[in-house]
C-alpha cells in the first residue's frame, strides 16, 4: 500500500537561509524543524526534502556542496530529535537562465513544476493524494497543487524571505507562521482521516450474496441514498475545534506523576474519614484516623512537589 508523504521545502523552512546556501557549517535550523519531521513520521508519513538549488546553475557552488549541506542537515535533525529522520532529498539545479552552461534548463524538476515531488513518489511508492507540501514560498504552493498534494505555506515572520517569497502566489490550503502549526493541522487532518477511514470500508464492501442473487435483489429492493456528506463547513469548523484544542493542551501544565499521586493519596484520605465516622465509637477509630491523618500529609506534600 502507497503511503503519504510530508515534503518539506529546505530553505526558511528547515534551515535559516539568507540566500544561496553552499556551505554546511552555516546550516542552522529553524525552530522546530527536528520536531516537526519526527511527529510527521510518528503520524506514518515518509518524509522528504525537495529544494531548488539554483546557486548551482549561477556558479555560486557545485552539486557536492548541496549534498554536503544536505547531510550536514540529517545530521543535525537526528541530532536534535533521534527521530527526525528524512527519507530522501530531491533538490534541482538547473536555471533556464543560468550562468553555467550544463545547469541551463527549463527543468520538470525545478518548482513550481511538481517533477521533484513525482520522481519521489515513483521511488518510495507515496501516494501523492494523501500527501502534504510545507514551504515558505508561492513555489512550493504550486509544486504541490500541481502534484495533487494539499499544501502548508509558513510564512514565519523571524525567518529571513527567500528570494521567491514576494512572487505570486496560488492559495494555498492553509497558512501558518511556524513547524509546529503546520504540524497540527496534518495531524488534525490525520486523525479526523482515520476516524472515516471505517465507514468508508464498510461503504465499499461487497455484498456476500453472489451474482445472480445480487441482481435479483438490486430490482426490488429500495435503493436507499447514502447520507449526505458533512459540508466543507462544518469539517473547516471541526478541524479549527480541533486545532484549537490541541493548542490549548500544548499551552497547558505538564503531566505530573506527583499531582496524579496526590489526587489518589486524597481519596484514600477521605475514605479513612469516612471509615473513621462508620466506626466511630470502636477501638479501630484511633488507627483509622492515623492513617487518614498520614495520607493528607501526603497528600500536601505531593501537592508542593508538583509544584517545583
Amino acid at each position: 500500500m502507497k503511503r503519504p508523504c510530508v515534503f518539506f521545502d529546505r530553505d526558511n523552512t528547515l534551515i535559516v537561509s539568507e540566500g544561496y546556501l553552499g556551505d554546511p557549517d552555516q546550516v542552522r535550523l529553524v525552530e522546530g524543524a527536528a520536531d516537526a519531521v519526527a511527529r510527521a513520521r510518528r503520524l506514518g508519513y515518509a518524509t522528504v526534502v525537495v529544494s531548488n538549488q539554483s546557486g548551482v546553475a549561477r556558479g555560486l557552488f557545485g552539486e557536492d556542496a548541496v549534498r554536503a549541506v544536505n547531510a550536514r542537515l540529517d545530521r543535525m535533525l537526528l541530532e536534535t530529535n533521534p527521530l527526525a529522520v528524512i527519507d530522501r532529498h530531491e533538490y534541482c539545479p538547473f536555471h533556464p537562465e543560468a550562468q553555467v552552461e550544463a545547469y541551463r534548463r527549463d527543468s520538470e524538476r525545478r518548482k513550481p513544476r511538481p517533477g521533484m515531488l513525482t520522481d519521489a513518489a515513483a521511488a518510495l511508492a507515496l501516494d501523492l493524494s494523501r500527501s502534504w507540501v510545507i514551504g515558505d514560498t508561492a513555489r512550493d504552493v504550486a509544486a504541490g497543487r500541481s502534484a495533487g498534494c494539499r499544501t502548508i505555506r509558513v510564512i514565519d515572520p523571524s525567518l529571513p524571505a527567500s528570494p521567491e517569497a514576494a512572487e505570486a502566489s496560488p492559495e494555498a490550503d492553509f497558512v501558518v507562521a511556524s513547524l509546529r502549526e503546520a504540524m497540527d493541522i496534518v495531524e488534525t487532518r490525520s486523525i479526523l482521516e482515520k476516524r472515516s477511514a471505517p465507514a468508508d470500508a464498510a461503504a465499499r464492501e461487497p455484498d456476500a450474496k453472489n451474482d445472480a442473487a445480487k441482481s435479483a435483489e438490486a430490482v426490488a429492493r429500495k435503493i436507499v441514498p447514502p447520507a449526505p456528506a458533512p459540508s466543507a463547513r462544518l469539517e473547516l469548523l471541526a478541524e479549527q475545534i480541533l486545532y484549537e484544542l490541541r493548542r490549548s493542551r500544548q499551552h497547558g501544565p505538564d503531566f505530573s506523576v506527583s499531582k496524579l499521586l496526590a489526587g489518589v493519596t486524597q481519596v484514600l484520605a477521605l475514605s479513612s474519614l469516612f471509615f473513621a465516622y462508620l466506626n466511630r465509637g470502636e477501638p479501630m477509630l484511633l488507627p483509622i484516623l492515623t492513617v487518614g491523618l498520614f495520607m493528607q500529609t501526603l497528600t500536601v506534600a505531593l501537592l508542593l512537589m508538583g509544584r517545583t
